[in-house]
C-alpha cells in the first residue's frame, strides 16, 4: 500500500481549514437565509425557495429540492447580486445560466411529479429575479 506523502495530507487539512474559515467568515458577515417551503410532492419532496440576503446589500435566490433523507437535494441557484463593498451589486448568474438552471430544475419537479408548479425562465432577463417559480394555492 503506498503512503501518501506528507505534503498532500498538508494540502488537504489547509484546504479543509480554509472551508472552515469561509464558512465561519460568511455567518460573521450576518448573511441570513431565509427557507420557505413552496410545495410538496407524492415521493415526499419538497420544494424550497432560499433567499440569502448580505449585510451590505444583494443576496442570492436559490430553489432546492429536498427528498426525503438529509443528503438527497439538489440546488439551482439562479440569482446571486451580493455586494463586493460599495454600492454596487453586479449579477453573477448570467441569464443564459439562470435558464439552464431552471430548465434542470423544471426536470427535478417532473422526476419527483410535484404539482402546480410553474417554472418562469423569461424571468431571467430582469435584474430582480422573484417570481421565477411559482404555485397553485
Amino acid at each position: 500500500m503506498a503512503r501518501m506523502p506528507k505534503r498532500a495530507t498538508v494540502r488537504t487539512g489547509s484546504l479543509v481549514l480554509a472551508a472552515l474559515m469561509a464558512a465561519a467568515t460568511a455567518r460573521a458577515m450576518g448573511i441570513r437565509a431565509a427557507r420557505t417551503a413552496l410545495a410538496h410532492a407524492p415521493d415526499g419532496a419538497t420544494l424550497l425557495e432560499v433567499r440569502e440576503m448580505g449585510p451590505e446589500g444583494g443576496g442570492a435566490l436559490t430553489y432546492r429540492v429536498q427528498g426525503k433523507s438529509a443528503g438527497d437535494g439538489v440546488d439551482f441557484l439562479v440569482s446571486s447580486d451580493f455586494s463586493p463593498g460599495g454600492p454596487t451589486r453586479p449579477q453573477t448568474v448570467p441569464a443564459e445560466t439562470c435558464r439552464q438552471r431552471l430548465a434542470a430544475l423544471e426536470a427535478e419537479l417532473a422526476k419527483h411529479k410535484f404539482a402546480g408548479v410553474t417554472v418562469r425562465p423569461d424571468g431571467c432577463r430582469a435584474k430582480s429575479r422573484g417570481g421565477l417559480v411559482t404555485v397553485k394555492p
